[in-house]
């Protein structure tokens, strides 16, 4: 079993008040697919028994509020981490 490990580095951003909203906003709803995408996969995991691979899961939530806060690329790589 591998685990992976994911490293993080700060950057601090000098920019609009404007900006400053616009980006924590696609941060939240970034996070919040991420969870739903997570919660999903679990859930047909514990009931069904199956994995989803990445292009089930970007057609079951696709509709979702979270994944339509986005540009559809960016939504896919973020439910593509889960």
């Amino acid at each position: 079993m591998s685990i992976k490990m994911y490293g993080c580095q700060q950057h601090i951003i000098t920019t609009s008040p404007e900006n400053r909203a616009v980006i924590g906003f696609i941060c939240s709803e970034a996070n919040k697919l991420t969870n739903c995408g997570i919660y999903y996969c679990r859930q047909i995991l514990f009931k069904a028994g199956k994995y989803l691979n990445n292009a089930e899961l970007d057609k079951i939530l696709k509709t979702n509020i979270h994944f339509k806060a986005m540009r559809s690329a960016c939504a896919q790589q973020t439910l593509h981490g889960v």
